[in-house]
């Protein structure tokens, strides 16, 4: 695993694994997942990307792509997440306590060039991060959590 892709997942389960959702929906047209922990800050996954998961849908009754979406995220609501992991492709998998698993496509059909991202709630100066997906493979990461004195 590459250093950059490597230091991305050590990032996302130092901040999601044991974390619960809070709330999901849509801001702004975009979907997003809140996560709450023991730390003082939540944390937001943003969405512009296709989701896929374990859970499948009765194709006979119609329900769109977003609606499935938000279907799943009530699926995984208040529950915590227990695994958590990205790849070199973006592609981001969280697992949660009731063996609900979301996928969020690195290289989704539709070009996006920045799939997923999450970042906490915390500013910078406050040991907050930043994590951004890019198309097809590589992350942009801010992470101040730990500050040398």
């Amino acid at each position: 695993m590459d250093p950059v892709t490597n230091a991305a997942n050590n990032l996302l389960q130092q901040a999601l694994i044991g974390a619960a959702v809070e709330s999901f929906g849509l801001s702004h047209q975009f979907p997003f997942i809140e996560f709450r922990d023991n730390g003082p800050e939540d944390h937001v996954l943003s969405i512009d990307t296709e989701v896929t998961s374990n859970v499948t849908f009765n194709e006979t009754i119609g329900l769109t792509q977003q609606e499935q979406m938000l279907l799943l995220f009530n699926r995984v609501n208040l529950r915590y997440v227990t695994q958590v992991a990205c790849d070199e492709q973006a592609n981001l998998v969280l697992t949660f306590d009731n063996d609900v698993q979301l996928r969020f496509a690195g290289s989704p059909q539709e070009y996006v060039a920045e799939p997923w991202q999450i970042a906490s709630k915390a500013s910078s100066d406050e040991g907050g991060y930043l994590l951004i997906a890019f198309h097809a493979g590589g992350y942009a990461i801010w992470d101040c959590t730990t500050k040398s004195v």
